[in-house]
């Protein structure tokens, strides 16, 4: 036992020199133990359960339906564009690119949104023009910088299994759709039932037990030097969290951060410019601004929605527009607007980058506070969906 005291007394003599040596660590681990408790009361452990509306419940056939029709191309006019060539689970549920192709070349005008943890949301586009998954699943299939179809088409297609304008026949499709068609919705099919499905779909792309989520819950080994310092950052001096409030990180809200132009904005994708607020630029993305009910309100102009960083590491490139090909340059735009010399386009940067509280970088803040963001923002990358065996094709029956 004499033994026994002498090495527990020789740890404690260790673990006391390395406490002096390294005060820094100390102060930092009760920085972490207390942030930890604050986050846990202010927004808890875990993402709460899934919101389902009452009129399109979750089940397992209505789920497979809506992965068919997610991946199917036939959707599109032109047969070959599916909701999955813009949104790639393995990439994000985005596709690499700054503005997604559609049918016969055409490009849309904005970045394409992650599916991950939408069901939280309350509105969806960059511009919030919906309020729900459903009436998202609406537009791309006859928007005509997208899948440019029609509604008749697509339910021509899923009742036949042939493709009305490529003349191609998938009889394989037509006997998918016709049993799940039938299991789910009593074989109703229509542009109600169609996105249904596809918002059910949707909603199963929520991606938890990140790095991030295993520290909260106790494991302090979770996170990384470098992740622990930008957490530090990322709930204090940075004030991130203001916007990108956990767990989801978003507040489902809309700011203008003064993003630049891309280079792609031309005046005939925004032809409502001269509507807004008495006229703006013709050139500029004008964001929520654009929205119908609120071209009248200026403090809406160049605001954009703030997206959840669950599973960011993946989505590149960033912002509205794909304007940062990287997380390091989607962090050295902040770090410009700490330093005040970032202009928007078009409207006013939000208040809260104009109090001079928001310190980051070469804004107030340290030399090494971009590297160690772009460290945590890693740390978000969680569960994760894959894109079926066959990829962007029609469905086979099974």
């Amino acid at each position: 036992m004499k033994g026994r005291g002498f090495f527990i007394l020789m740890a404690l003599l260790f673990l006391a020199v390395a406490a002096l040596e390294n005060p820094g660590q100390e102060i930092q681990a009760k920085q972490l133990g207390a942030l930890r408790t604050r986050i846990r009361g202010e927004f808890g452990a875990e993402l709460p359960p899934l919101p389902v509306p009452e009129n399109n419940l979750q089940s397992v056939e209505k789920t497979m339906l809506g992965e068919a029709l997610f991946f199917d191309p036939n959707l599109s006019r032109c047969g070959t564009i599916a909701c999955a060539s813009c949104h790639i689970p393995e990439k994000g549920f985005s596709d690499e690119q700054q503005i997604s192709d559609g049918c016969g070349g055409a490009t849309g005008r904005r970045n394409s949104n992650s599916v991950y943890n939408t069901a939280y949301l309350s509105h969806f586009f960059w511009d919030g023009r919906v309020q729900t998954l459903e009436q998202q699943a609406l537009g791309p299939v006859v928007d005509n910088a997208e899948m440019a179809n029609t509604w008749d088409n697509v339910i021509s297609y899923l009742e036949s299994g042939i493709h009305p304008l490529t003349k191609k026949h998938f009889p394989e499709a037509g006997k998918f759709y016709k049993k799940y068609f039938a299991t789910v919705f009593g074989g109703e099919i229509s542009s109600t039932t169609i996105t249904k499905a596809i918002a059910s779909y949707e909603r199963t792309a929520v991606s938890t037990d990140s790095a991030y989520d295993r520290w909260l819950k106790g494991n302090d080994s979770a996170l990384t030097p470098a992740q622990k310092k930008g957490l530090l950052v990322f709930f204090g001096r940075g004030k991130c969290s203001t916007c990108h409030r956990p767990p989801n990180f978003t507040d489902s809200d809309f700011h203008n951060l003064g993003v630049p132009n891309a280079g792609f904005e031309i005046h005939e994708k925004f032809p409502y410019n001269s509507e807004i607020c008495g006229g703006i630029p013709k050139d500029v993305d004008p964001g929520r601004g654009e929205v119908q009910f609120l071209r009248s309100s200026c403090s809406d102009i160049g605001k954009f929605k703030t997206p959840t960083l669950r599973n960011i590491e993946l989505s590149a490139p960033y912002m509205h527009n794909g304007k940062f090909a990287t997380l390091g340059k989607a962090m050295a735009h902040f770090e410009s607007i700490a330093r005040k010399t970032v202009k928007p386009p078009v409207g006013e940067l939000d208040q809260q980058f104009l109090k001079g509280s928001f310190l980051f970088g070469g804004g107030g803040g340290e030399a090494q506070d971009i590297e160690n963001m772009v460290e945590f923002l890693k740390a978000l990358t969680g569960t994760q969906l894959s894109s079926p065996a066959q990829g962007v094709a029609p469905p086979i029956l099974k």
